[in-house]
């Protein structure tokens, strides 16, 4: 188990995980809350956890060609977690997926991965992550799900062309 103690706070350490992620050439393709289990006990003394699926493509590709079973391991999560006031990067070593398979061939290529897993998570626990810069939206900040659409049907209509008009409302008398 690779565990990192970060010397920033909850939301600060998950903002440089993502950062620290890209600069390392990896991307992230989850995240996970895990704030709503925390609530029902199942972590208790815990205050905050968060799980984030990294993708380092090239160090994958290199382990799935040589054994498609790595598929099991793959991709990497590293949680930020929130316990008695400290924050902590964990993650599962790669090279326990070696051991697991009973491929110790695969060993180097495991390692690169986890000193570059390693590297990610150090940065992301000592570097401040920048702030987020005001009005400009990103996926996770904008809900559309009680959203109205700007036109009701195929030819363009608008609501407020048909308000008032009977056509959508009953006839009044």
């Amino acid at each position: 188990m690779l565990q990192v103690r970060s010397t920033h706070g909850f939301h600060a350490t998950e903002m440089g995980l993502r950062k620290a992620t890209e600069e390392a050439g990896g991307h992230v393709l989850a995240v996970t809350d895990m704030a709503p289990l925390l609530r029902l006990g199942a972590a208790p003394g815990g205050t905050g956890a968060v799980a984030l699926t990294l993708c380092f493509e090239d160090l994958y590709a290199q382990l799935l060609g040589a054994d498609v079973r790595f598929a099991a391991f793959l991709p990497v999560r590293v949680a930020v977690c929130e316990n008695a006031g400290h924050t902590f990067l964990e993650s599962v070593s790669p090279r326990e997926g070696c051991r697991a398979l009973h491929r110790p061939d695969l060993e180097p290529l495991a390692t690169q991965l986890e000193e570059r897993l390693r590297g990610v998570m150090e940065r992301a626990a000592i570097s401040s992550a920048p702030a987020p810069e005001p009005h400009k939206s990103t996926e996770e900040q904008i809900n559309v799900r009680m959203a109205l659409p700007q036109r009701v049907d195929c030819h363009g209509t608008k609501i407020e062309e048909l308000a008032g008009t009977g056509a959508m409302d009953t006839q009044g008398g």
